[in-house]
């Protein structure tokens, strides 16, 4: 840092090159590593279907509860009247709050007609 003539952070943000990094076997191994976990992890066909489905599903909260704010609980509607951020902060703080597993459920109490609401 000192070679480089870093005295704050913004100093080091301004530099052209990275001050730290790995030693060139470790890099290697880093870059083996990342590759590894892109086509056995990352980009698995399960992983890809999960993050779809979960992509799909807070697609759909959203949409829902922008479009008809009814179908928000009682208080996080009074959240929406109440505060000067809005419908749809209000409701991506709702959403955020969900479990997984409260998001698909909610997911199927609004978009399945057998489910019970």
């Amino acid at each position: 840092l000192q070679a480089a003539g870093v005295e704050t952070l913004d100093d080091l943000r301004r530099l052209p090159h990275n001050v730290a990094t790995y030693s060139g076997e470790l890099a290697e191994e880093n870059r083996e590593l990342k590759r590894f976990l892109y086509r056995n992890f990352y980009r698995h066909y399960r992983v890809v279907r999960m993050a779809s489905k979960a992509d799909r599903i807070l697609r759909g909260l959203f949409e829902a509860f922008v479009n008809e704010p009814e179908q928000l609980p009682p208080s996080t509607q009074r959240r929406v009247e109440e505060h000067e951020e809005g419908l749809h902060r209000v409701v991506c703080d709702y959403i955020a709050g969900m479990t997984d597993r409260f998001a698909s459920l909610e997911y199927r109490r609004l978009y399945d007609p057998e489910e019970r609401v």
